[in-house]
Order: structure tokens, then C-alpha cells, then sequence
């Protein structure tokens, strides 16, 4: 809600005056000046105070972006409520639901509103008025010349909620964000997906979203834990379901065709696409942090699968689990997305089931022991290797990798076994890997 004025600056300062506040001036859209005052005892109180954009209360509401955001009251002295002004009929817009441009330049003036309404669509439940996606589908070029950090900001908050994804994708909204989308649509798979490469990836967002809604269902008292995981960063459970959408992207790049079965490989194509993911959250300007979250996902989304065979070593589990930290929660989920959604005729249901159930128990086990065990300072450091006479260097690193490797797998229970190893290693360097389980 803004509090609306001929001149916003002046008010803003007197407001403040009265208050221990402080008035910080930004914009919500260009050429559009907001004055937000902020009480200085507590910082999450505020109120935004923008000045008139019309010569009167009509014209301003008449330039807003959806009916349902066109309503004014009238604050009288003291607050006293006065009228309601509703020149566009949004309370009637509110009691159906509905979402409706404000005027016929609604999206011309602001592209990003064609994302904002889906937002509002999907965090409200309301439904988008037809003329409106109309105007959304013929105005989505215009989506060009946003800027990227205002796309994104709005894009991750519908990614949290998990729907209209498909409805942006039909209004061409996603191929102008992420153009390297293009290519997975219609890309054939082989014999173990019943769906190709763009339909496939939709249908892991939404089985993601369906294990993020019953995390207690599925991991029972290690749900609030993973609550905790996904929520410790504001965009962490957008950017998850973002991955989901773009895991395979590397797989059109990838694609071959074996000449005598004319089986159809995507090697590589783990490696091809975080690259492009890579270049997808530059271009998008996230933080770095972010980045690095999405790229990594990307990048061991094939491995994650692998690890769940039985013959796999416990030290390679572990290697993994000490590389990813915390990012192996949703890892691990997003594997269970991504088997669930592969369902063609050659695709191994025992194989999607003990992926399943090694899932749910390996994330069970990680809060209960391997988070503890990962976290654990180590036995044996560099100092205790110059202390043997091992000079700095890359040797000394492998070893101290090599004795952290036996630690984290349980060969080496204290200090002085892990001393131990560290001479063994030193005195018969081609013992390396030689006790791994």
C-alpha cells in the first residue's frame, strides 16, 4: 500500500520529523521517485509515499497496473477514513479473483507487469482475465528491454510458488528469458524417458514441487531440518525449482546417435550444461552465491543418481557430500524429481524405487550422523605433516586430503590412528587409495 500525495518528498520529511524515522528516497520504476520512511527502532516498519502521477486521483489510478492495485481511500487528519475512490471496478475484480490490466497501456508502460501478474496469479490464487493474457501475449517482446535484475526479482517469486510456470511458457514469456530453452523443446530422448527433453524437465519442476509440499510425508522427522536447508537463503527453494527447469539444458548440445543401434547419448551433457547455466545466471546478474548454487546442482545432477548403486565406495559418497556441504539436500531431491519424471519403456521401476528409498535414507542418515561426521575438525593438519619433515606443497595437500578421506569414512577413528596412516603414507606413497572402502 503507498500513501499518495501531491508532493511526496516534503510529506515524507514531515512525516519523519514527527517520528524517530528516517526517509529513504528510491525508485520502484523509473522516473517514478518513492520516499520510504522507516522507523529507525524498527527497521521493518515502513511506508512507501509517492507522489501523484496525474492531476487527479483518476488519472493516477488510471495509470496503475492492475484494477485491483487502482483503489484509493482517502486519509483524512487524525487518519480518518474517507471515501473509497474504484474508478476501474477492482473490488469487484477482488471478490471474483481476478487479475486485470488497468488500461490498454498497462504493459507498454511497464513490461515487467506482464511477470507481475502472474505473481499476483500465482501468490494469490487468483485467475488472470482473458483479454489481459492477451494483451500479456502480444506485449511479451517488450520484455527485452527490462532489465535483468528486475526480471529476476520477479521471476524468482514466481518460481516460488511453483506455478504458471507453463502458462509463461505459453505465452512465450520463458524462451525470451532463457532463450537456450529453444533447443530442448521437441529434442528426442532415448528409450528410458517417455518425454522429450523441454516436457521432461517441466514435469521434474513439478514432481519437486510435489516432494518440497510433503517433506514430511516423505522424510518424516528429518522434514524440519530440510525446511530449515531450503530456507536458510531467501531465493534457495526458487533457485531449486529454476534447476529444474534447466537441468538438461546441455542436453540438445550433447546429443548423438549411435550409427548401429541408433541409440540416442547425451554424454557430457552434465558438464555442457552447467556451463550454459553459468552463463544463464550471469546474464541474469545473480550473486555469486546463487550462481555457484544453480552451477553445482547442474553440474552433479547425473552423479547424485550414480551414487545410489550399491557398489558404489562409501569414500566416493563422502567426497561428494564434503565438496556439495548443505547444497547435497537439495541435491538429493532434486535426483528423486528427476528419476520420478523418467518413466519411458526401458526405464527401470526397481531402479526409480531404490533410488527412492536410498534417497529418504541417505538424508536421514546425513542429519543424524554425516552432517556431524563432515563437521568434525580434522584428526591430523599441515602442521603435523611439517612436523614429520614433509615440506608445504602439493603432495602435502593430497596426503592431508587422503587422511581427511579416511576419516570421514571411519578407517581412522582418533588422532593417533590418523598419525599412523600419515606415516604409512609417507614412508609408501603408493599406498594412496589402497584402504579405501
Amino acid at each position: 500500500i503507498d500513501l499518495m500525495c501531491r508532493d511526496a518528498e516534503s510529506f515524507a520529511k514531515r512525516l519523519a520529523a514527527t517520528r524517530d524515522a528516517v526517509v529513504v528516497p528510491f525508485e520502484k520504476k523509473a522516473d517514478e521517485p518513492c520516499y520510504r520512511v522507516i522507523d529507525r527502532q524498527h527497521t521493518e516498519s515502513f511506508i512507501d509515499i509517492v507522489s501523484m502521477r496525474g492531476d487527479t486521483v483518476f488519472a493516477d489510478l488510471e495509470r496503475r497496473d492492475f484494477t485491483v492495485n487502482a483503489i484509493a481511500l482517502r486519509v483524512g487528519p487524525g487518519g480518518a477514513k474517507g471515501e473509497i475512490t474504484d474508478p476501474l471496478n477492482g473490488r469487484g475484480d477482488l471478490a471474483q479473483c481476478l487479475i486485470r490490466a488497468a488500461g490498454p497501456n498497462a504493459f507498454v508502460s511497464d513490461p515487467l507487469r506482464i511477470l507481475r501478474a502472474l505473481r499476483f496469479a500465482a501468490e494469490l490464487g487468483f485467475t488472470i482475465e482473458e483479454n489481459t493474457l492477451a494483451m500479456m501475449k502480444s506485449h511479451a517482446q517488450l520484455l527485452k528491454n527490462t532489465a535483468f535484475e528486475r526480471i529476476l526479482a520477479e521471476l524468482l517469486k514466481i518460481f516460488d510458488t511453483g506455478v504458471f510456470v507453463r502458462m509463461m511458457d505459453s505465452l512465450g514469456i520463458l524462451s525470451l528469458i532463457f532463450p537456450e530453452i529453444i533447443a530442448m523443446k521437441g529434442c528426442t530422448q532415448n528409450s528410458h524417458h517417455h518425454l522429450d527433453v523441454w516436457n521432461h524437465s517441466l514435469l521434474v519442476l513439478e514432481n519437486c514441487e510435489y516432494i518440497l509440499t510433503h517433506l514430511e510425508d516423505l522424510f518424516a522427522q528429518a522434514s524440519d531440518k530440510i525446511s530449515e536447508n531450503l530456507k536458510k537463503d531467501d531465493n534457495r527453494l526458487s533457485l531449486l525449482k529454476l534447476t529444474a527447469m534447466l537441468h538438461d539444458a546441455g542436453k540438445p548440445a550433447a546429443r548423438s546417435v549411435e550409427n548401429e543401434t541408433g541409440r540416442i547419448l547425451f554424454y557430457g551433457h552434465d558438464k555442457i550444461g552447467a556451463e550454459m547455466v553459468s552463463g544463464i545466471t550471469q546474464r541474469l546478474r545473480m550473486s555469486g552465491k546463487d550462481q555457484a548454487f544453480i552451477q553445482g546442482l547442474v553440474a552433479e545432477h547425473l552423479h547424485i543418481l550414480n551414487l545410489s548403486h550399491p557398489d558404489v565406495r562409501p569414500a566416493t559418497r563422502m567426497r561428494l557430500f564434503r565438496n556439495m556441504g548443505d547444497d547435497v539436500i537439495p541435491l538429493i531431491i532434486h535426483g528423486m524429481a528427476d528419476i520420478s519424471s523418467t518413466l519411458g519403456p526401458d526405464s527401470d521401476v526397481r531402479e526409480r524405487e531404490a533410488y527412492l528409498e536410498w534417497a529418504k535414507a541417505t538424508v536421514m542418515e546425513y542429519y543424524e550422523n554425516t552432517k556431524k561426521q563432515l563437521e568434525a575438525p580434522n584428526f591430523v593438519t599441515g602442521n603435523d605433516l611439517i612436523a614429520m619433515g614433509m615440506a608445504p606443497g602439493p603432495e602435502m595437500g593430497r596426503m592431508l586430503r587422503e587422511i581427511r578421506e579416511a576419516q570421514d569414512t571411519n578407517r581412522v577413528k582418533d588422532r593417533e590412528e590418523a598419525l599412523s596412516l600419515a606415516k604409512q603414507l609417507r614412508r609408501f606413497p603408493f599406498l594412496k587409495g589402497a584402504n579405501a572402502e
